[in-house]
C-alpha cells in the first residue's frame, strides 16, 4: 500500500545540508563524484538494513514477513517440506504451522543447535547434514523444497538446482533482486565492487537471469513476486512425476 502526500513537503534540515554540500565545487570529476555517491548509497542501505533488525528484530523485518505470507498461499496441510539452508529455523517453524511435516537442513552446526532449542514442534525437525546426501539415503519423501537465500551462495546454481529439482513437486525460491534499483546497473557499468547484498554471495541475479535459469531446467514459475528487494518464485517441474 502506498501513501498519500501533501503537495507541499516539510523541510528537512539534514537533507538541505547534504544536498548543498553535494553541489559544492570540488576538485574531482563528475564521474568520480558519481562513484562516491553510489558507494555511499550502498553503505547507508546496508546500515539501514542492519539497524532495522536491531529495531524490529530479525523476525520483524517486512521482507521476512512477506516471505511467510507468500509461502502460506501455497503450502498445503498435507505437504511435507524440506527447508534447505534453513539457518536459525524461522521459516521452517512458520511453515510447520501449516504443513504436515517440515525438516530443516543446514551445514551450520551452531544455527541448527539454536533452531533445535528455539523452535520445537512435533512435526518439525532440524538436521545438520548435507541435504543431497540426506535425500538419497532417506526413505522420507518431500513434496516441497524451500530455497530461501541459497542460490546466490552457490558457485554453480544451475547444477545445484538440477540435482534437487527431481525430488520435489514444488520448489520455493527466494533470492535478492539485482533489479530492485536501477543504481545497481550503474554500479555494474562503472565496475564498482560494492554491488552485492552479502559478502558471501557469488551471484546477484537479475530477473531475466532467474527466468532463464528456470527455463533451462524445465521448471515453470507458477507465481513470481518482486517485493522488498527480493525475487520469489513458486515453481514446479514441467511434465509429470518426481524421482
Amino acid at each position: 500500500m502506498g501513501v498519500k502526500l501533501e503537495r507541499k513537503k516539510p523541510k528537512c534540515l539534514l537533507t538541505s545540508i547534504v544536498y548543498r554540500f553535494s553541489k559544492m565545487r570540488l576538485p574531482i570529476s563528475d564521474k568520480l563524484k558519481f562513484r562516491i555517491f553510489l558507494n555511499l548509497e550502498w553503505i547507508f542501505e546496508r546500515l539501514c538494513t542492519e539497524q532495522a533488525s536491531a529495531v524490529y528484530g530479525s523476525d520483524g523485518i517486512i521482507s521476512k514477513k512477506s516471505t511467510v505470507q507468500f509461502l502460506s498461499k501455497h503450502i498445503k496441510p498435507d505437504d511435507t517440506v524440506l527447508d534447505l539452508g534453513c539457518g536459525y529455523g524461522a521459516i521452517s517453524y512458520n511453515v510447520s504451522m501449516i504443513a504436515k511435516k517440515v525438516v530443516g537442513v543446514d551445514y551450520n552446526t551452531k544455527a541448527i543447535e539454536a533452531a533445535q532449542k528455539k523452535y520445537q514442534r512435533e512435526n518439525l525437525r532440524f538436521i545438520h547434514e548435507e541435504a543431497l546426501n540426506y535425500l538419497r539415503k532417506s526413505e522420507e519423501r518431500f513434496s516441497v523444497l524451500i530455497l530461501s537465500h541459497v542460490l546466490e551462495h552457490i558457485d554453480n546454481p544451475k547444477d545445484f538446482l538440477s540435482a534437487y529439482s527431481g525430488y520435489f513437486e514444488h520448489i520455493f525460491i527466494e533470492v535478492p533482486d539485482f533489479d530492485r534499483t536501477f543504481l545497481n546497473h550503474f554500479r555494474q557499468e562503472q565496475n564498482i565492487a560494492q554491488l552485492y547484498t552479502d559478502a558471501d554471495h557469488v551471484t546477484e541475479f537479475d530477473r531475466d537471469e532467474m527466468h532463464s535459469l528456470l527455463s533451462d531446467l524445465n521448471l515453470e514459475a507458477l507465481q513470481a513476486e518482486y517485493r522488498y528487494g527480493v525475487q520469489r518464485f513458486w515453481v514446479k517441474r514441467k511434465g509429470n512425476g518426481i524421482n
